[in-house]
């Protein structure tokens, strides 16, 4: 079976693996560090390590599977598909966009096969795919469910960012349930749009505020903590170890490593796909990096008193003024991008299509000339949905330590290590079955821990 190779370079999809993981979990990881102690240093790494294997395990379980060829995306002679990019790689691959993916330099994938017959099998191009190739329907479903949980609730994670961030910026005119529904007025509508590319600039400007923000905590480390002539005063309220609150760490920082959901699609639109490994140890050094930087300035600058999103703590001027308004621009560019898996997903159970297909085998494209009208109701629904959990929920570490926790560690850490021993079961060596036995066990331990660390942190806040 030849499988479909795409279009961008090792370098394009290196810079869009950066900018899946360099996200709203950026923010956080300071905060990480105050609950968690210095010692969420070594969380921080062990996940690291531990993602890196398992998303490199993923792409080894896409590249031996295969499911039957009935997929819409193949063309029913069998020899031609065509997945068209709307929005970042996982939505070419109708595959789970995470709360990173960015549309700017992903291209169209194309496959051919010589055979005028059809294929009885066809490649695996999703997180999804990999799900049902490993475990079936069930596995198809399970895998679809957490992913798209993830997603919706990423997007009120989206909302409360917003709020946060505006709230100071217009010097708290209103309050923060005010300007998140003000961002909902101009995020929604984004959800319309068919073809999401004409956001691919704005997301460039979020990729630059991530960078910007890093920038931002370590000027302000120098010039206001004096380092390193002399130690930030609050350095000294930080800690070793918290381990009472230690757990509430693993999903914070799991977060940052949520990328699994378009690692999948990103394999499948390299132009070079046997340079993925190295491109995904690249990715890790940058995102690595990157966290440690902003973590240890954040939590050595601020100590006990750093906010959950690190911006927050950040004194009025021109610079914390620009990178609380770069930040806004991020949840804005991200959004319809997050959501689209979700709400084309929902289209088709519910045989609707923005493009203006009636779906079902309707066949002409032109079957039900409501359908994009249903479409884009269902998609406010969908963003309307995010914002009342944004609403009942307005704790944004909390929330997102949980959704790192039960969900993100699932996908990045516990699903690929049991699709791996399925699928190579008779292949393995003891020391391989061993060493992702125990990554699930661990992934099972940062689960439970962890969630129930949020849970009773969000408890403590009502």
């Amino acid at each position: 079976m030849d499988r479909p190779r795409g279009n961008s370079t090792t370098a394009q999809a290196m810079a869009n693996s950066v900018n899946i993981l360099l996200g709203v979990g950026l923010l956080s990881v300071p905060y990480a560090l105050q609950q968690g102690g210095w010692a969420g240093l070594g969380v921080l790494g062990v996940l690291g390590v531990t993602t890196n294997y398992t998303g490199k395990i993923l792409i080894r379980c896409q590249r031996r599977g295969s499911l039957p060829a009935s997929d819409s995306s193949f063309g029913r002679d069998g020899r031609r598909c065509e997945v068209n990019d709307r929005g970042g790689a996982g939505a070419a691959a109708r595959g789970v966009i995470a709360d990173d993916a960015d549309a700017d330099a992903m291209e169209s994938l194309s496959c051919d096969w010589d055979d005028p017959h059809e294929p009885t099998r066809r490649p695996l191009l999703s997180y999804e795919d990999i799900g049902e190739a490993s475990f079936g329907a069930a596995g198809r479903n399970f895998i679809t469910w957490v992913l798209y949980t993830e997603l919706i609730g990423t997007c009120a994670l989206f909302f409360i960012l917003e709020g946060d961030h505006l709230e100071i910026l217009f010097d708290h005119a209103h309050t923060q349930e005010w300007f998140m529904c003000a961002a909902a007025a101009v995020m929604i509508p984004t959800l319309w749009l068919a073809d999401l590319s004409s956001l691919s600039i704005i997301g460039g400007l979020g990729a630059c505020a991530s960078l910007s923000l890093v920038g931002v905590v370590l000027y302000e480390l120098v010039a206001v903590g004096g380092f390193p002539g002399s130690l930030p005063p609050a350095l000294s309220t930080t800690a070793l170890v918290h381990l009472n609150t230690l757990p509430v760490s693993f999903g914070l920082l799991a977060f940052v490593f949520a990328g699994h959901a378009v690692f999948p699609a990103i394999y499948t639109s390299m132009r070079a796909p046997e340079e993925y490994d190295g491109m995904l140890d690249k990715t890790y050094a940058i995102v690595g990096a990157t966290c440690l930087l902003i973590g240890g300035a954040g939590y050595a600058l601020y100590g006990d008193g750093v906010a959950d999103e690190v911006t927050l703590n950040l004194p009025a001027g021109m610079a914390s003024t620009l990178a609380l308004a770069l930040v806004t621009v991020n949840p804005f560019s991200k959004f319809a991008l997050t959501m689209d898996p979700v709400s084309r997903g929902l289209e088709k159970a519910l045989g609707v299509d923005i493009d203006g297909g009636g779906g079902g085998d309707g066949g002409d494209g032109g079957g039900d000339w409501g359908a994009p009208l249903k479409a884009r109701l269902m998609r406010t629904g969908l963003g309307a949905g995010a914002l009342l959990t944004a609403a009942k929920v307005p704790f944004f570490a909390v929330f997102m330590s949980l959704i790192g926790s039960f969900l993100t560690l699932t996908v990045s850490v516990i699903f690929p290590s049991a699709c791996y021993l399925r699928m190579f079961e008779d292949e393995l060596t003891d020391s391989e079955r061993v060493a992702n036995w125990a990554i699930m066990l661990l992934g099972g331990f940062c689960v439970v821990a962890g969630s129930a660390s949020a849970i009773n942190a969000a408890l403590d806040q009502f």
